[in-house]
């Protein structure tokens, strides 16, 4: 597991503790119309931390063209409606470039500035000169604690909520549907806009707008 992070529950878990099989079990909650939205018909797109294809599904629904990536063998094993890579995102260099790259589920919000310039540089060398790079962000506020959410069946605690130097937060995250229940500590930090811009500029990139009031949803333009 990943330093600050881990997870408890039934099935495999990948390195930051994401459980499978809470995954597998998780549907889209609008992200991908917003997502469509923001992006040309038909685009082809390089998403970031697929998971086991709880977006990339509605996306391939929508007529967009993706190529789904992530760490997890367990999690793209679970992707059979195009073509998956295995591979950590840092470390992924393809010969190809893509009208969008997607990166969401808070992947920015790293607790490492030098990982989180190493995701942003893959998401720079990705993307087609003129195309986008949508990003997820977690902000401040965001994550609070202690905190009980029910919705469709499933109950969502956050606990053990801790402000850390450097605007990191840690925390525990309990998700319950049925008679089954998984956690999972996570590390993250939140980007003032003059941070977020400054990584993103490092990287070859630009901050061209936010995507929704709250800052949450970014698009970025290749320099």
């Amino acid at each position: 597991m990943r330093v600050g992070q881990g997870g408890t529950g039934p099935g495999p878990h990948t390195p930051d503790g994401s459980a499978i099989e809470l995954y597998e079990v998780t549907p889209a909650h609008g992200e991908d119309e917003l997502i469509n939205a923001a992006i040309e018909p038909g685009s082809s797109i390089l998403e970031l931390g697929c998971g086991t294809g709880r977006i990339t599904r509605p996306l391939l629904a929508l007529g967009h063209q993706v190529v789904a990536v992530d760490e997890s063998p367990d999690m793209v094993a679970r992707v059979t409606e195009t073509e998956t890579i295995c591979s950590t995102i840092g470390d992924l260099r393809l010969d190809r470039r893509f009208d969008v790259v997607l990166m969401m589920s808070y992947l920015i919000n790293v607790a490492d500035d030098e990982e989180r310039l190493r995701l942003l540089r893959t998401c720079a060398h990705h993307v087609r000169p003129g195309g986008a790079v949508l990003l997820q962000q977690q902000v401040p506020g965001m994550l609070r604690g202690p905190t009980v959410m029910v919705n469709d069946h499933r109950r969502l605690v956050v606990s053990d909520v801790e402000e850390l130097p450097g605007n990191r937060q840690a925390a525990t995250l309990t998700h319950t549907i049925g008679d089954r229940s998984w956690s999972q500590r996570i590390l993250t930090q939140n980007l003032s806009d003059d941070q977020l811009s400054a990584q993103l500029t490092d990287a070859g990139l630009t901050l061209a707008e936010y995507l929704t009031p709250d800052k949450t949803w970014v698009r970025a333009r290749p320099i």
